[in-house]
């Protein structure tokens, strides 16, 4: 399924602006710096208590929001949204202790049970040179193939190795496939681009390919 956070190769959204921060700050203002801090922790935390947590569940839950809020939201506050949410959800606070700006206790006790590890498929199905097509539907709620090379012809760059599949990892199922570099001409992606000899590498599973 395709949300708004998808915008790769869409139109109609305006110049992107430029922004000037004092580089010498790493952080522009105090609050963003102390939500990278509380996500890092808690994101650290979650993983070492293997609680069904995976970082694709978090960009899942950011996906989710609304495409309004999703377009006119800081980086840093969409951050803050998604932490709230995966605080309810694994049980460390509620939505009153966020209305209210307190919690009730101290203490914290996770309800999520381990993630489920699933076979590992290691077996390479396609080599470096193979020509492979990218897939042209996602049924997933969370994917990590772009919209715009759906349904494109690319050549196999290099074999990078086995990773966990993002689209099962969001629901806290790990499914480990290999991994593929995979060249896209840029004449076979943009039709404004006819003549370009530029190319694009993206990395992807091996279930987001087929044969060409």
């Amino acid at each position: 399924m395709d949300t708004i956070h998808d915008l790769g190769g869409r139109q109609g959204f305006g110049p992107v602006l430029h922004q000037f921060d004092d580089d010498q700050r790493m952080f522009p203002e105090e609050w963003k710096a102390r939500v990278w801090a509380i996500a890092m922790m808690s994101m650290s935390k979650l993983s070492q208590e293997e609680t069904g947590w995976t970082l694709d569940w978090y960009r899942h839950v950011l996906e989710r929001l609304p495409p309004d809020l999703y377009l006119r939201f800081d980086y840093f506050e969409k951050w803050m949204l998604a932490m709230m949410v995966t605080a309810i959800d694994e049980g460390i606070a509620d939505v009153q202790e966020f209305v209210d700006g307190h919690a009730r206790s101290a203490t914290m006790q996770l309800r999520h049970m381990p993630p489920q590890a699933e076979s590992a498929k290691t077996i390479d199905s396609f080599k470096p040179g193979d020509k492979v097509l990218a897939k042209r539907d996602s049924g997933s709620m969370h994917t990590r193939l772009p919209s715009y090379v759906r349904g494109r012809r690319g050549i196999v760059e290099s074999v990078t190795g086995p990773q966990p599949l993002p689209d099962l990892s969001a629901t806290g199922r790990i499914s480990i496939e290999q991994t593929y570099a995979v060249r896209f001409d840029m004449k076979e992606l943009w039709p404004e681009a006819a003549d370009s000899r530029d190319v694009l590498l993206i990395d992807m599973w091996e279930s987001y390919l087929d044969p060409a």
